[in-house]
């Protein structure tokens, strides 16, 4: 297959290469990627001003991947090597390993879902992969096995999907056991501590700590604390249909 990927990590970080080093030799990988970290970036994209994207080398070097190093967010990073470097197109979008997870509600906010979304608006299968590597399992370990899943991966629906990935930091039964999973629900204490400069000046540090609704066991958060890997396929058509079915093309009256 001919392979995409991205991140919202940037371009150097060790999830990225690990895909790399676990597809190059079976399929044909591309790389177009942040040249900095652009976490919590969500489907933000540059406009407005000059966005600059240089050959990344090192990929080239070890494994003769063509890479593309994007000064931009996650999105500009698929947007722009789809629509402005404009080679033929991959048959999957893969952005990641990304350095933490993303569930529940985090995956609005993610860059590494991002990315996979904006693969999935060209019309192309796209997953976001997200893993806690201070767990007990390897990046590499994870790399592969999405490398052995992946045609299986696609092959899941006749249509392309956009599918949210997360791997727990321990197996359950020392073996990867995938499920299918609802979104989970996360919310944060969000707080913003004021922090004084040295030289006076008042900053914010935003240091939220996540509180998850354990009702429902299906969930991505809670399958995901029982060892699983979790799959989440993604909808962005977000409109209320309940509401819409009653009300469509009616007018307001205010």
């Amino acid at each position: 297959m001919r392979i995409l990927l991205a991140n919202d990590d940037g371009v150097e970080a060790p999830g990225i290469e690990a895909l790399v080093k676990a597809l190059y030799k079976e399929h044909e990988v591309i790389v177009s990627a942040p040249a900095q970290q652009q976490s919590g970036m969500s489907h933000a994209m540059t406009l407005g001003r000059r966005l600059y994207i240089e050959c990344y080398q090192p990929f080239m070097d070890k494994y003769g991947v063509r890479a593309w190093r994007v000064y931009g967010t996650p999105t500009d990073s698929v947007k722009a090597y789809l629509e402005g470097i404009n080679e033929a197109k991959p048959d999957v979008v893969i952005s990641g390993i990304n350095d933490c997870h993303n569930l529940g509600t985090d995956n609005i906010y993610s860059g590494t879902v991002g990315a996979a979304v904006e693969g999935f608006f060209h019309n192309i299968p796209s997953m976001a992969i997200s893993f806690n590597k201070r767990g007990d399992i390897s990046l590499d370990a994870v790399a592969a096995e999405v490398a052995a899943r992946l045609e299986k991966l696609i092959g899941q629906s006749d249509v392309p999907q956009v599918l949210n990935i997360n791997f727990p930091n321990e197996l359950k039964d020392k073996s990867f056991v995938w499920k299918w999973a609802a979104i989970g629900r996360r919310i944060y204490t969000n707080a913003y501590n004021l922090v004084r400069d040295d030289d006076g000046r008042t900053y914010y540090l935003v240091e939220g700590i996540p509180v998850d609704d354990e009702s429902n066991q299906d969930s991505d958060i809670m399958l995901l604390k029982r060892g699983f890997v979790t799959v989440t396929p993604l909808m962005l058509d977000s409109d209320d249909k309940s509401f819409l079915a009653s009300h469509h093309g009616m007018e307001l009256s205010l």
